[in-house]
């Protein structure tokens, strides 16, 4: 497998670092993510790779998305799901048995869209996915915004990640000012009674996603999908990748950002 046409070039004799991580509650996983992409803004930390688990089921939320309407609180709060906000935009989903990844790179002011750097990074998960014999497709946007209302898996929009036109992976991206965040689940399992139990929509999930073990018949391993995501990205980007954890600087951001941002009521329930 060669370099994803479309791939920036400056990429290809780049170092980045590969952080497969512990699992972590809601908010300092956000807080994790928003850190490395300031250090790659501003220039103390690596281009880094995350690979990532949530030690609850979680609820998370796009920055500026609504609750009212789009999550039911009253049944997060009797089945014990917290609820975080992303540091990106996007709509709500429950991250329980997947896989989420998060990309932090530094990037040239101005110098590619939001869409293209969608696509080349969405190009590295389907040769992820192929390593693990998932033939997927990258989406045209078939489904309008609109249908999704609160629900991330209920549409695909452009270079989606899809399977016979059910999504598998649904990500969001923020651009900092010389940085990019992009983060994603890619679902293993999907318990539908617990999306309609948490989302109005939820009930409409069977028809427009899908999960690993739906595919393959079985739920691939912890081991087996890090080690896919470290194949596709090396060969999609150009890169390599050595495994490494977060600096004393990451951890000390990452603090702040949760006793600030990520666990506070005032971020999370914000109109």
């Amino acid at each position: 497998m060669g370099e994803v046409a479309g791939t920036p070039t400056w990429f290809q004799s780049s170092r980045w670092r590969l952080l497969v991580d512990e699992p972590r509650d809601g908010p300092t996983n956000m807080a994790v993510d928003e850190a490395l992409a300031l250090g790659c803004d501003g220039g103390w930390s690596p281009p880094t790779l995350r690979a990532y688990r949530w030690a609850l089921p979680t609820v998370s939320l796009g920055v500026n998305q609504s609750i009212e309407g789009e999550v039911n609180l009253t049944a997060c709060r009797e089945r014990r799901i917290p609820v975080v906000r992303r540091p990106t935009g996007g709509r709500a989903l429950l991250h329980h048995r997947e896989l989420t990844y998060s990309l932090a790179i530094p990037i040239l002011r101005g110098s590619r869209s939001v869409l293209h750097d969608y696509r080349w990074i969405s190009h590295c998960l389907l040769l992820a996915l192929r390593r693990v014999g998932v033939a997927a497709t990258l989406s045209r946007g078939d489904h309008p915004q609109g249908e999704a209302g609160g629900l991330c898996f209920l549409s695909s929009a452009r270079y989606e990640v899809t399977v016979n036109g059910r999504k598998l992976i649904g990500s969001a991206q923020r651009r900092f000012t010389s940085a990019l965040l992009q983060h994603g689940s890619l679902l293993i399992e999907l318990e539908h009674a617990a999306w309609s139990a948490l989302f109005p929509q939820g009930r409409d999930l069977e028809a427009r996603a899908t999960a690993l073990r739906l595919l393959l018949g079985r739920s691939p391993g912890w081991e087996e999908l890090v080690e896919a995501l470290r194949v596709g990205f090396e060969a999609g980007a150009a890169v390599s990748l050595e495994p490494g954890g977060l600096t004393a600087k990451e951890e000390s951001v990452v603090q702040e950002l949760v006793v600030k941002r990520y666990g506070t009521t005032e971020w999370t329930l914000r109109r």
